[in-house]
């Protein structure tokens, strides 16, 4: 192996390196962890969604089906009273205390129009999850 293919593996591989030590800041995992449940939220993967949201208490299975059956009909209704969705993305993160969280997203329509939202954002066992009470 020549000199310059080995500097270039070195660099490859410091690169890689550097890539695996970073540890996501607080503001990063809340933002990834919104915009995954709104984009499962978006494409129809409401088990998904469930997964990265709080509602305070356990469901049980019929809890749950009754839930995956609103969330369906709420994304129906919302589709035929305004334009697709095209793109989410999550422009802020303020922090209340170590466990709450204000999460502002843009959401950009078919029709190039935009809406920010906010989410409250907790860390329920040690992941972030939208809180659907109060």
């Amino acid at each position: 192996m020549g000199w310059r293919m080995k500097r270039k593996c070195l660099f490859l591989l410091v690169a890689l390196c550097l890539a695996a030590c970073h540890e996501s800041t607080p503001d990063e995992v809340v933002k990834e962890s919104l915009k995954a449940a709104l984009e499962a939220l978006e494409r129809g993967d409401y088990e998904g969604y469930l997964q990265h949201v709080d509602i305070g208490a356990p469901m049980d299975s019929v809890q749950r089906v009754v839930m995956l059956d609103a969330l369906r009909q709420h994304q129906e209704w919302q589709r035929a009273e305004r334009p697709s969705v095209v793109a989410v993305d999550v422009v802020d993160a303020q922090f209340e205390d170590d466990s709450v969280c204000l999460a502002y997203c843009q959401y950009t329509f078919a029709d190039s129009t935009k809406e920010v939202v906010w989410h409250k954002m907790i860390r329920h066992d040690g992941e972030w999850k939208i809180r659907l009470r109060n």
